[in-house]
């Protein structure tokens, strides 16, 4: 079980950051029709503007965005006509957003892009104009006939073997029909967006196969271990995870990613079962630096990793890490963009203040910080609609009960925004412990200064109110008991 959880947290983390400036040129090769063939050929381009803008009747909601990411660009619907300019690094897929509902668009550094419809029947109404009206026009379609989410699509790991390739294979193919069919009714499909769609048809699919093994354990609860099929193992063949061309394709980053992380996943479960030290990122610098030697994807696996590292393990530990990246990595956004993150986490290192807080207890008295000097402390940052959190109260109360009597308190802020479902759940499961509701919720104060962008989060300080771990561990894994014993 222990192995499962490993591999689906590995697939979990895949939220992957996009800022390389690429797009490919209008004399690329055309990519091949085959979803397994390997495409060949986009020429990097500098980052630049983009203007979408359109009419829209019978507009009752007056607000649009161009989404991407965790990237959102607001807009405003006046007069039935709309503008939303903005910068982006490269070409990729973006979702222009009305009332719920996503357009995506294929947008290049440069492009200009026109989307007409009618509010009140939008599927039936909508049309594109502007740098390239035939790439928008196929991304709509494909919206269309491939409904599916990707989390629908991962339900396939219920299935066995046989069905699931069976099905997934069928999915693909029905896809790259689609694209077939209006590749020959648009002979003038620019070469760049042919080779694009070719890749995430292409790396969409072995996504899916790549993370059936995970699934097919967590969903079946399987009581041996599942062994890929030499037929299943095919669909590595003609994958090329070293090619510096297709990074621009969110499939295929996504991909190289989640197949990295597998390779982590396996290389973590092998320093349990030996009692070794878990070494999640530096096992992931050790595989890209062996595997993956196109620089483009050399830079984009370690810049990605190492984000990942800072989000949920902070600076303790880093350094040499970042030593490493600053060494290895060319790319300056990425550069620039690790070296504020580093920056923003050094008031967290191990030995600093801890920076200081006070918040409402249930009687409504103001505990802070400052007031526990003398004690060890170790903090939940927690919130009653958080899943993961409530998993983690069972183990942190018997936590307390080992440390009963001793000079150690165990702290737990809720940043919710309704204070009578926090009051509510401390009572009915008797929560013991100091527990104290934040002002703000998400925007408080030991938010801003813990650098805390997901919960639970635990946090460690020593009795002369020094931080130990700004990113400590959870109650579950039974690590942090030592921690604290030795502090003792």
């Amino acid at each position: 079980m222990n192995k499962i959880i490993i591999s689906i947290a590995v697939i979990a983390m895949s939220v992957l950051f996009s800022c390389q400036s690429e797009q490919a040129a209008e004399n690329t090769t055309s990519a091949p029709t085959t979803p397994t063939s390997k495409p060949t050929i986009l020429v990097e381009q500098k980052r630049g503007p983009i203007l979408i803008s359109g009419q829209i009747i019978n507009a009752g909601n007056k607000n649009i965005k161009l989404s991407h990411g965790n990237t959102n660009r607001n807009g405003i619907i006046k007069d039935d006509q709309f503008r939303i300019n903005h910068i982006i690094d490269e070409p990729g897929i973006y979702d222009l957003v009305y009332n719920g509902q996503k357009v995506p668009l294929f947008l290049r550094p440069n492009d200009q892009v026109v989307v007409d419809f009618d509010a009140q029947k939008l599927g039936k109404t909508i049309k594109f104009g502007g740098s390239d009206p035939k790439a928008q026009e196929y991304l709509y379609q494909k919206k269309i006939n491939d409904p599916l989410t990707y989390a629908q699509k991962r339900g396939a790991a219920k299935l066995s073997e046989k069905d699931f390739m069976e099905q997934t294979n069928k999915t693909r193919d029905k896809e790259q029909e689609l694209f077939d069919r209006f590749k020959k009714e648009n002979k003038d499909l620019r070469a760049d967006f042919k080779l694009f769609e070719e890749t995430e048809i292409q790396y969409n699919w072995a996504q899916q196969y790549n993370d059936y093994k995970l699934y097919r354990a967590f969903y079946n609860q399987d009581a041996e271990p599942y062994a890929s099929s030499p037929e299943f193992l095919e669909y590595t063949k003609d994958l090329d995870l070293n090619n510096n061309q297709l990074i621009v394709s969110e499939a295929y980053r996504n991909f190289l990613f989640a197949h990295v992380g597998q390779k982590v996943s396996n290389l973590v479960q092998a320093d349990l079962m030996n009692g070794g030290k878990i070494q999640t990122s530096a096992h992931a610098f050790e595989l890209v630096e062996k595997d993956h030697s196109a620089p483009l994807v050399k830079n984009y696996l370690l810049y990605t990793f190492f984000n990942q590292h800072l989000r949920s393990k902070g600076i303790n530990g880093s350094e040499d890490l970042y030593e490493r990246f600053k060494q290895q990595v060319t790319n300056q956004t990425y550069i620039a963009e690790i070296d504020e993150a580093f920056l923003a986490w050094k008031h967290l290192k191990k030995g600093l203040p801890a920076p200081n807080f006070a918040y409402p207890n249930k009687q409504g008295k103001t505990v802070g910080l400052a007031d526990l000097k003398g004690k060890v402390v170790y903090i939940d940052v927690w919130a009653t609609w958080c899943g993961p959190c409530k998993v983690e109260i069972p183990h942190l109360e018997k936590l307390q009960e080992k440390f009963h009597g001793q000079p150690v308190e165990f702290v737990s802020v809720s940043i919710d925004k309704n204070a009578a479902a926090w009051e509510k759940m401390v009572k009915e499961k008797n929560m013991t412990g100091t527990q104290l509701l934040a002002d703000q919720a998400g925007n408080s104060k030991i938010c801003q200064d813990y650098k805390i962008r997901g919960i639970p989060r635990f946090i460690l300080i020593d009795q002369a109110g020094n931080i130990v771990n700004a990113q400590a561990d959870r109650p579950s894994s039974g690590a942090v008991a030592g921690e604290i014993e030795a502090l003792l």
